[in-house]
């Protein structure tokens, strides 16, 4: 709202600092705080052998010659130690847009699922648009590579999977900055056994939705609209949120 907040960025956050608004700092959203590295076990043979050609060297290669394919970052977001659900977020790097996706478990049957139901509801040209390379992590649920990277009718590679190093999460850094808006809503300590599919269309919605700078002030989901068109994404049930609407705390699931 240019027209009633006419100073900058900077002057508003010292007008909060300052005690200016009925709001304080403690009501922005919170600072980033950087996940603890997990131990990983030493890699299997067969996972050592699907890395073969799909390394993050590969990765940088592979763009190199393909400069106008749209990249997709792939990774999971987990809750509470005992949850057996998570979810699987997809995030195009040129749009920022993401896909939030429940998982009943964190296995590879489940993300072969996403990736069935994303086959049926897009025609096979948009999901070549839309799918031609895929980065993530060495997470054991992304190992069943052929599953993401074939059509499940016909068997025909259309899509190409590639491996960030181990401890390397700033190679995929667009999703996992993208991962804070999620914490807005559900913050670090949150059990996700009580999530619907439905919550997660809720919150990609409203986070979508949320204007850019980096995208010259628009919004993800209008950004998307350069790759498919409107009708594809409410397919996916994608759909626009006005500003004034958009809601990213804790009150949004209630």
């Amino acid at each position: 709202h240019p027209d009633i907040l006419d100073f900058s960025k900077v002057s508003f956050y010292n007008y909060v600092s300052n005690g200016v608004f009925e709001f304080g700092p403690m009501d922005l959203p919170r600072m980033v705080r950087y996940k603890k590295r997990k131990n990983t076990n030493r890699r299997t043979r067969k996972e050592r052998e699907i890395r073969i050609g799909r390394t993050y060297n590969d990765f940088i290669e592979f763009i190199s010659k393909n400069h106008n394919l749209n990249i997709v970052e792939m990774d999971t977001v987990e809750g509470i130690q005992d949850d057996s659900k998570c979810m699987l977020t997809l995030y195009w790097r040129k749009s920022h847009f993401m896909l939030i996706f429940l998982l009943e478990s964190q296995t590879t049957d489940e993300v072969t699922r996403v990736f069935e139901y994303l086959q049926q509801e897009l025609t096979e040209d948009d999901y070549k648009i839309l799918f031609p390379i895929i980065l993530t992590d060495n997470g054991h649920e992304f190992f069943d590579v052929l599953n993401i990277e074939c059509n499940h009718r016909t068997g025909e590679q259309i899509t190409r999977v590639f491996y960030c190093d181990s401890h390397a999460s700033w190679q995929k850094g667009g999703i996992e900055k993208n991962h804070e808006f999620i914490r807005y809503i559900l913050p670090k300590g949150t059990s996700l056994e009580n999530l619907t599919q439905n919550d997660c269309y809720i919150m990609a919605n409203h986070i979508n939705s949320l204007c850019r700078k980096s995208l010259n002030n628009k919004c993800p989901f209008k950004a998307m609209l350069f790759m498919c068109d409107e009708q594809t994404l409410n397919r996916l049930n994608m759909y626009y949120i006005e500003p004034d609407e958009i809601i990213l705390n804790k009150s949004l699931l209630k």
